[in-house]
């Protein structure tokens, strides 16, 4: 069980559930960082959002996290803001570079 109040770790379980977004063939960035109130948000970059519209991609990332990581630190996470790779390479400015870093 992982405390609420423990954005590091929940941050670090949500940041490994979204790169492991599993669609084939489809790469996948994600950015898992604290805000300064203490909330969680996320943007995650797919090839499976492409031409998904955002509605469904919510819908989808949010099934997929609720799989995968404990209710206890998807209670931290204020946000996720779901992006086609273009979109997430486009917003991150971190192209190429596998990913995101978590919140320390």
């Amino acid at each position: 069980m992982v405390a609420k109040n423990d954005p590091v770790t929940a941050a670090r379980l949500i940041e490994e559930a979204l790169e492991a977004f599993p669609r084939p063939n489809a790469t996948t960035k994600a950015h898992v960082f604290e805000t300064e109130w203490g909330q969680l948000r996320a943007l995650v970059g797919s090839d499976a959002f492409k031409g998904m519209p955002l509605a469904e991609r919510q819908d989808v990332i949010w099934k997929h996290l609720r799989e995968r990581v404990p209710t206890e630190c998807l209670e931290n996470l204020y946000g996720i803001h779901p992006m086609d790779i273009d979109e997430y390479d486009a917003r991150t400015g971190i192209a190429g570079n596998g990913g995101g870093s978590r919140s320390q």
